[in-house]
């Protein structure tokens, strides 16, 4: 994978590595997020590892200007939402 990019799965984890609570007494207030969406323009790096598995990196747009040959940009959209948990038999 080109050094320039980050494997995907790491991307995705990252976004959603997040506490949905933000702030607190400290902050004199709270948020709490019910969901996220994110949009991105991306680039991806498709390649095979030695081991034969599938690699695929991912990076912002690297070339903001017009150039010979544009790079074909990808949109990446992630939405995810907090599920309401129901209890089982023993409250938990």
């Amino acid at each position: 994978m080109d050094e320039a990019f980050r494997p995907l799965s790491t991307t995705l984890l990252d976004f959603a590595g997040h506490s949905p609570v933000i702030g607190g007494e400290a902050w004199g207030q709270r948020l709490t997020m019910t969901g996220l969406e994110i949009a991105s323009p991306i680039e991806l790096d498709v390649s095979r590892g030695a081991d034969g598995r599938l690699r695929i990196g991912t990076t912002p747009p690297l070339y903001p200007l017009m150039t010979t040959v544009a790079p074909v940009f990808h949109r990446l959209s992630i939405r995810a939402a907090i599920a309401e948990r129901e209890e089982d038999e023993d409250g938990r």
